[in-house]
């Protein structure tokens, strides 16, 4: 057996998970320019106008999908069904060793294609890639060639196979559907590569959305988006697949005493959707901040090259911001002014799914209000499709036996999606289109 090579020599204090310990090559990746550059993207957007603690940054949220990752990853390592020892990795083996410096080197990369204020207009600047792409292709970077030289010289992370640690760190950063998305569907996953990307990106136990609610909750002081993870964590286990039942497919899922502490994070999840992410002061904000960058900057302004994209931050956009809110001439005045001056907001408006863009077109012509005046977001059907919940993950009941989720939480069942169209309207206009759509 290996000794445990981890001399993690540097730590740094986080408000969330107390001390992060990491070693040298995480070091020499902490200190890249890509990665320092996530000290200027804001976590949560525009989120800091409403509420004035929600500063933190995709930087430190990073550093905590790495800790949850590696507490994740040995706690998985350590609860084997006796059915599935051959498949994981013996502590303190070579193997396990590799994998486990995959798994932190991933959770450190996976934001790292993040555009200023994160997802405010990523939608629009990177469509379906996401920022995903962009990670992708830091990863590959001469940025980070280094990181991945020093690892391959490094004995303990050398594989037979003759391929750099860096293509698998790309695997399990941006997950299997992106990654098949990027290379080709017949880019397939191993049962383990797929149980080690659900580490990080898994829709229900993954360690990016587990960060990101504590610590986006601890930011906003919103208390019900907290759940206990610590908990979620110890019963996290590697079962066989009820959706693909054929052999060899396994995923993540968890014990039945965790159960509850899965609805606790699901609940959390739709609060913060509530009261954070679907805000609708917030969701005003991230409009015309959104407008602002579609109004000022072209696309290649931001992705002309890797080298562009990386000058670009949070802080260049509020330096044009300001500068554009005291310039009438300015293409992005209007937009800057209503931000900076938290004057004359448009008015952001969930709307039902059942509301058609055809009744939104007639209302706009009806009352003659311009295409400045009123905009709206609405949500495909492949999209609320895609964001119906689906409780299917493995739940282990028995030693041997495993239910799905919903088999064995009523509560699961209703959680509504957190999906919504919303209508952008100026002030004005907003009795008259509450009286219409009431």
């Amino acid at each position: 057996m290996v000794k445990d090579f981890a001399h993690a020599t540097k730590r740094v204090y986080d408000p969330v998970h107390g001390f992060i310990r990491f070693d040298e090559h995480e070091k020499r990746l902490i200190n890249s320019f890509p990665f320092q550059r996530l000290h200027y993207i804001h976590q949560l957007g525009m989120a800091y106008f409403v509420y004035p603690g929600a500063t933190h940054t995709r930087f430190e949220h990073s550093l905590g999908v790495m800790e949850l990752a590696s507490r994740m990853y040995r706690q998985l390592c350590r609860t084997v069904r006796p059915d599935l020892f051959h498949f994981i990795p013996r502590k303190g083996s070579l193997e396990f060793v590799y994998w486990e410096k995959v798994v932190r080197m991933a959770a450190l990369c996976h934001d790292l294609g993040h555009l200023p204020f994160s997802h405010v207009a990523e939608k629009e600047y990177l469509g379906s890639n996401g920022h995903e792409k962009l990670t992708m292709e830091l990863i590959f970077s001469p940025y980070l060639q280094e990181v991945w030289d020093k690892l391959d010289e490094t004995p303990l992370f050398q594989r037979s196979k003759k391929t750099s640690i860096r293509d698998d760190v790309i695997k399990i950063a941006i997950g299997e559907k992106k990654y098949q998305q990027f290379c080709g569907s017949n880019n397939l996953f191993s049962s383990w590569e797929r149980i080690l990307s659900q580490i990080i990106t898994a829709d229900f136990f993954g360690a990016d959305r587990m960060d990101y609610l504590l610590r986006d909750a601890r930011g906003t002081g919103i208390v019900y988006g907290l759940f206990d993870y610590l908990q979620l964590i110890e019963c996290l286990r590697i079962l066989p697949s009820l959706e693909h039942p054929e052999e060899g497919y396994l995923e993540l899922g968890i014990d039945e005493n965790g159960m509850e502490s899965c609805e606790a994070l699901l609940l959390a999840r739709h609060f913060m959707h509530r009261r954070v992410y679907q805000y609708a002061t917030i969701q005003s904000y991230n409009f015309h901040m959104r407008r602002f960058l579609r109004t000022s900057f072209a696309k290649k302004d931001f992705l002309e090259n890797l080298d562009h994209m990386l000058m670009t931050n949070d802080s260049q956009i509020i330096v044009e911001l300001h500068r554009a809110a005291f310039d009438s001439s300015h293409k992005g005045h209007a937009d800057a002014k209503r931000i900076v001056s938290r004057e004359n907001l448009f008015k952001a408006i969930p709307l039902p799914q059942k509301i058609t863009e055809g009744e939104l077109a007639a209302f706009k012509q009806k009352h003659g209000i311009d295409d400045e005046k009123m905009q709206w977001q609405l949500v495909s059907k492949e999209e609320l499709e895609q964001a119906k919940p689906r409780f299917t993950f493995p739940v282990s009941c028995s030693p041997l036996h495993i239910c799905r989720a919903e088999e064995h939480s009523s509560l699961l069942l209703h959680i509504p999606s957190h999906l919504s169209h919303w209508v952008f309207i100026a002030p004005q206009f907003e009795l008259f289109f509450l009286e219409s759509f009431s």
